[in-house]
């Protein structure tokens, strides 16, 4: 199962902004992985973050996934094309320096990834 793990500082304004971000976002990742809606689990946690000596907004996203096919002889261009999309997605909805986000990927094989049966 793909699944993106975020954890971020940023308030959103209502409850309905948190749910539209977390639907965009995985919308998004069905898109790139190339996965049906229901086999994409995003989670947001809201927690307290520091860095560089500020509480300003920060972000921090990991993502665990499968290598798509098409991808299968350039893991390069499609690491680009995930973080790009997703860098621009986060700052779309939270406004938050790039600098101040953090992604990390985690290639799982076939056989250790949870196989969506729907």
């Amino acid at each position: 199962m793909p699944i993106a793990q975020m954890k971020t500082n940023f308030r959103f304004s209502a409850p309905a902004a948190k749910t539209a971000f977390l639907d965009e976002a995985a919308t998004e990742l069905a898109d790139i992985l190339k996965k049906p809606l229901p086999a994409i689990m995003v989670m947001l946690d809201d927690c307290s973050m520091y860095m560089n000596k500020s509480e300003d907004t920060v972000f921090f996203a990991e993502f665990r996934y499968i290598l798509p096919q098409e991808y299968a002889d350039n893991k390069a261009a499609f690491l680009k094309e995930l973080a790009d999309r997703m860098l621009s997605l986060i700052q779309k909805h939270t406004q938050v320096d790039p600098y101040r986000i953090y992604m990390q990927f985690t290639e799982m094989t076939r056989e250790g990834a949870w196989k969506y049966t729907g």
